[in-house]
């Protein structure tokens, strides 16, 4: 099973998803990536967890991924 963590300002939500072949993996497949391409869009920053630590990362979304995790932009004054 994977999962998004999305970290906002009421705390965190997370998004989880699995890899096996049924209807339901498929549509939170689908979700999971539709997250991840908002967030990028606008302007979050995407880390995935490999070998046990986040690196930012730009790639497609990996459905066989262990975690990500999105990060708004913090704004200043």
């Amino acid at each position: 099973m994977g999962r998004i963590i999305v970290a906002n300002r009421r705390g965190h939500q997370v998004v989880e998803w699995q890899t096996v072949e049924t209807d339901e993996a498929r549509e939170s497949i689908v979700e999971a990536e539709r997250i991840l391409r908002e967030a990028r869009e606008s302007g979050c920053l995407v880390s995935k967890k490999v070998d046990g630590q986040h690196v930012l990362d730009r790639a497609p979304f990996d459905p066989r991924a262990e975690e990500y995790q999105v990060v708004a932009p913090i704004a200043g004054g």
